[in-house]
């Protein structure tokens, strides 16, 4: 089925336009509509074809090696953009055969020596139709709006189907099929468009509530890092350049001042951070020496994030995002950002900016009064001075208090911290942070609940500290001395008894540590890699190429003298014994198909009144077998002396008159 005249050569135009490459269409498309003009045609086999397709593997195989730099989504759109140009050689060599169509063996890829060796079980195939709609794919990646593109494609569609309509259907029926089908299609598209919309709507709206423990939505429920406890999955990777082996760093994320029956809330906006130097340098606060250096890979699928962070942080570089924002309790949150981040971290690992202790640092919910105070008196704290005061409640919760993932049962008339102060006296970090903050509260000091993560890990495999969501952290922030210090009061037995409740997994941090390497790769190292290696990434395809094409047979060029392509067509098969084959059967004699050449003559060889004929055809089919299926085939001079007999004994049969039966 031929794409009709003019079709190849819009279409391509149509993808270079849409692409904003129309120079290159252009050329492309004067070369696919010059092969109607041309009356020059090459003899392609299937082994020549073969070579066509190795080309266009190449051009694909480039494309991916230059993709590795970029995101996967991107570089998936980079190969379907240059569809078109990748296939071009296929469509070409197939434009300028005689036949105008091509084996499908020439696709084979694996076995590409049965090409010389298997002659039967191949079919003729036209590339015009699906090379088009690798064009329409192509430019479908442009992301185009609007009835243009839509009435365009449509355009292209009826142009292509026009050319096969079935002529038992009258013209007028046919349109208005054709035109209920393209009403329906614009209908359906433009729904499918608004319901992908409304539930991206309802994806981020959902997905609103991850930021639950973080400043996005100012507030956090007790529970809610109980449940990031009940995942491995790494989130975070850092790198301390003091690092101690066995040492633990606490990375603030979030800090909060009110509290309410199980929920924490802050109420401090955020204010932009401007760039110093350049796109990835960020001044959070002052500098101050000296100081310490951390540097972290955060890897996610959001456009947002909360960043985890040493307390005292003063700058980050190294880190390529859109807009760096901060809030007065130092919580620092990212936006439109890759994949992939990297930042380099300086900070005081002591000192604080976080804003100085206000009135709602000292406030306790009346709900938890009586049972906070009951526990300051308990142990006389109004009695001691402030360092005392925080060793006697760290010893207290040591002492009185185990950790557990298991949140026992809770009293009806109790809040749950009271059912963890008075009942079961067993929680996770988030009631003993929670507890702590309103007992110093209580003792009048101010204090703060903060979250985040706790690094402890590190990885012999990746050379790193890896976080994990099972790594998430309560605590609570004290001022003393003039100065925000981070108090952790739950037992240090949680590191092991997370371990042992969420135990990782080799395979999955194998994984991911491949899933880091890769992104890796393309984010940090990857342009830089291109420019330096690109040329020898690609060079070992080029020189493939370059074997695979040296080893290929000379082409036959035929040209054409006011024929039509057709009749090209027909001469190129007439180099065989189909002309006699034809001739005989015209005098009535058929060759049945299952017969073979030779038991066909043995069939009907007593017809001939001139023995010499039969004698000569069975020479000739000989002659015809070596051309088609031996290696070696003819010579030159055997092919010239092979034509010239077909036409003497066509002459000959001509002249003759052959009886059936005689």
């Amino acid at each position: 089925m031929k794409a009709p005249r003019f079709f190849l050569g819009t279409i391509v135009l149509f993808w270079g336009w849409q692409m904003q490459t129309l120079w290159i269409a252009i050329c492309l498309a004067a070369v696919l509509e010059s092969s109607r003009v041309i009356k020059s045609k090459f003899e392609f086999k299937s082994s020549d074809f073969n070579k066509f397709v190795d080309i266009s593997i190449v051009f694909l195989a480039g494309i991916i090696v230059i993709s590795l730099t970029l995101e996967p989504e991107k570089a998936i759109l980079i190969i379907l953009k240059w569809l078109p140009l990748v296939f071009f050689p296929v469509i070409a060599a197939q434009e300028f055969s005689v036949k105008g169509t091509i084996e499908n063996r020439s696709f084979f890829i694996v076995q590409k020596k049965r090409l010389k060796t298997i002659a039967h079980d191949s079919n003729e195939i036209d590339i015009s139709f699906p090379y088009s709609l690798f064009c329409i794919l192509s430019t479908a990646t442009a992301n185009s709006k609007g009835l243009l593109f839509y009435s365009s494609v449509v355009l292209f569609f009826v142009w292509g189907l026009f050319q096969i309509r079935s002529k038992r259907v009258s013209f007028f029926l046919w349109t208005l099929c054709i035109f209920i089908t393209i009403v329906l299609g614009y209908v359906g598209h433009s729904s499918i468009r608004l319901a992908s919309l409304k539930i991206n709507q309802w994806i981020m709206e959902y997905y609103a509530g991850y930021y639950a423990d973080n400043p996005f939505k100012n507030y956090t429920a007790l529970g809610e890092i109980g449940k990031l406890k009940l995942s491995d999955k790494i989130v975070l990777r850092a790198s301390f350049k003091d690092y101690i082996d066995g040492k633990t760093y606490l990375l603030h994320t979030a800090s909060y001042t009110g509290f309410s029956i199980s929920s924490w809330f802050a109420r401090y906006g955020f204010k932009s951070i401007e760039n110093a130097y350049d796109k990835t340098f960020w001044q959070i606060n002052s500098n101050i020496n000296p100081s310490r250096k951390m540097t972290f890979y955060l890897k996610t699928s959001r456009e947002n994030a909360v960043l985890s962070l040493p307390s005292g942080t003063f700058t980050i570089s190294d880190m390529k995002i859109g807009v760096c924002e901060k809030n007065a309790m130092q919580s620092v949150r990212i936006k439109n950002i890759p994949p992939l981040i990297k930042g380099v971290v300086s900070y005081t690992g002591g000192l604080s900016y976080e804003a100085p202790p206000g009135n709602q640092d000292l406030l306790i919910p009346k709900s938890e009064l009586s049972g906070i105070a009951k526990i300051v008196k308990e142990l006389a704290l109004d009695k001691m001075s402030e360092q005392d005061i925080l060793n006697t409640i760290r010893r207290y919760f040591l002492v009185e208090y185990t950790y557990s993932l298991d949140l026992k049962g809770k009293q009806n008339q109790q809040t749950p911290l009271q059912n963890f102060l008075n009942h079961s006296k067993s929680g996770h970090c988030e009631f003993f942070a929670t507890a702590t903050t309103l007992i110093l509260r209580q003792a009048k000091i101010p204090a703060r609940y903060a979250t985040g993560y706790m690094a402890h890990e590190y990885s012999r495999l990746e050379n790193h500290l890896v976080i994990r969501q099972r790594d998430a952290h309560a605590w609570a922030k004290v001022y003393v001395n003039g100065q925000w210090k981070n108090f952790d009061t739950t037992p240090p037995s949680f590191f092991e008894m997370d371990r042992q409740k969420m135990e990782s997994s080799f395979i999955s941090d194998f994984f991911s540590f491949i899933s880091f390497k890769l992104s890796l790769l393309r984010h940090e190292t990857g342009a830089d890699l291109m420019k330096q290696y690109g040329l020898w990434l690609i060079l070992p395809l080029v020189l493939i190429l370059f074997f695979r094409l040296r080893r290929s047979n000379r082409i036959k060029r035929i040209k054409f003298f006011d024929k039509p392509l057709e009749d090209a067509k027909k001469d190129a098969l007439d180099i065989s014994f189909h002309l006699i084959e034809k001739k005989m059967t015209q005098q009535g004699f058929p060759r049945y198909p299952y017969e073979t050449y030779f038991s066909w003559l043995e069939r009907i060889e007593h017809n001939f009144d001139n023995k010499m004929i039969n004698n000569e055809l069975k020479t000739l089919l000989l002659a015809h077998n070596r051309y088609y299926f031996s290696k070696s085939g003819l010579s030159k001079d055997e092919k010239i002396k092979f034509t010239s007999n077909i036409k003497k004994i066509l002459k000959r049969l001509t002249m003759t008159t052959i009886v059936p039966g005689s």
